[in-house]
């Protein structure tokens, strides 16, 4: 690996990394009330005073992109936790076991697939409303057919492997042959598989915020704070530039540990 490859995989792991502090940490940081309305300082472009400005009702922006970074980053790993779950169980039950209950999970998957996943999301999370623990139960529970599809795959593919042979010789039970021989093997697709979940699952959230199927005042998301600014995109600009650099970035440095997984692999 390049000089400047390692520097680029660096940048990316220490973006997530401050996002994520600093999202968590963002209610100790000594930032500006997120909600708290300050008319006389509406729509203040960057200052020393707010370095990102401020909205449209005198909030300052940095500190609503930290705290918003709380429940998109809670969203992101939420959602793509359950659907990476699944997507395991699933799909190391259709490639290991095989047999009736791998048609049955290649059936569920083909039916999934058929269908647009954002239509399913969108019909569930307004039937069901918005909030936090919604858009990751009905994410998480709908995106698993694509990583169940790879896993299945792999699993398949180690089932007759020497080790696995060696394993089913020795009298070990299936249970423990997955849990011991099979999931370690199958780490790095796992973990690949949830940097890809997670760029899904941030670009989705961003995307149902512009249909107003995201989280609400007092508490949005990165995808709620860019549909809210592009409405006052001529007075405040600096609302929908902060907030698109944030998701870039996250997505950019995601994408990069995600290509970096899949050919170490």
């Amino acid at each position: 690996m390049s000089g400047k490859v390692r520097f680029v995989h660096g940048i990316a792991l220490a973006w997530l990394g401050l996002m994520v502090i600093l999202a968590g940490a963002a209610a100790w940081l000594p930032l500006p009330n997120p909600i708290e309305l300050d008319l006389r300082a509406v729509a203040v472009p960057p200052s020393l005073a707010h370095l990102a400005g401020t909205d449209e009702l005198g909030r300052d922006v940095l500190s609503r992109l930290l705290h918003a970074g709380g429940s998109t980053l809670a969203i992101v790993a939420g959602a793509t936790g359950l659907s990476l779950a699944i997507a395991l169980v699933l799909g190391t039950m259709s490639g290991f076991v095989g047999g009736w209950v791998d048609a049955a999970v290649r059936i569920a998957v083909d039916v999934l697939w058929s269908v647009p996943f954002v239509i399913f999301v969108v019909l569930i999370v307004g039937v069901a409303g918005v909030s936090k623990t919604s858009l990751i139960l009905t994410i998480g529970a709908l995106n698993w057919v694509g990583p169940a599809r790879v896993i299945r795959g792999e699993a398949a593919r180690l089932r007759d492997m020497d080790f696995i042979v060696a394993a089913r010789a020795h009298g070990y039970s299936q249970t423990a042959i997955v849990a011991w021989e099979l999931l370690p093997n199958l780490r790095r697709s796992i973990l690949t598989l949830a940097a890809y979940g997670a760029i899904e699952v941030l670009t989705l959230e961003t995307g149902l915020a512009f249909l107003g199927l995201s989280l609400p005042a007092p508490a949005p998301t990165w995808g709620g704070m860019l549909a809210d600014g592009l409405g006052y995109f001529s007075t405040a600009w600096w609302i929908v530039i902060a907030a698109s650099a944030v998701i870039t970035a996250t997505l950019g440095s995601l994408q990069v540990g995600a290509r970096y997984l899949e050919k170490a692999g």
